[in-house]
């Protein structure tokens, strides 16, 4: 399912954007990764993270991806 919708500068998915923002910054400062390559190359680190602590990445994104839904809907 694809969700496309604007984030309004005072919801709180525009916060949580925000923090987004710091992160992926963050991200490129340290890596030296481009815009074009930054969600995939955070991502692919964000695996082999959670595989050297034992977490399970593809159940984390699953539970993301309804928490992103339900946080859009919540903010139509």
């Amino acid at each position: 399912m694809t969700i496309t919708t604007t984030v309004h500068p005072c919801s709180m998915n525009h916060q949580r954007a925000a923090w987004a923002d710091a992160a992926v910054l963050t991200f490129m400062q340290e890596t030296g990764t481009d815009v074009e390559d930054v969600l995939g190359d955070l991502l692919c680190d964000l695996m082999h993270w959670a595989a050297r602590d034992g977490h399970d990445f593809e159940f984390a994104l699953a539970r993301a991806a309804d928490h992103f839904t339900m946080e859009v809907i919540e903010d139509a």
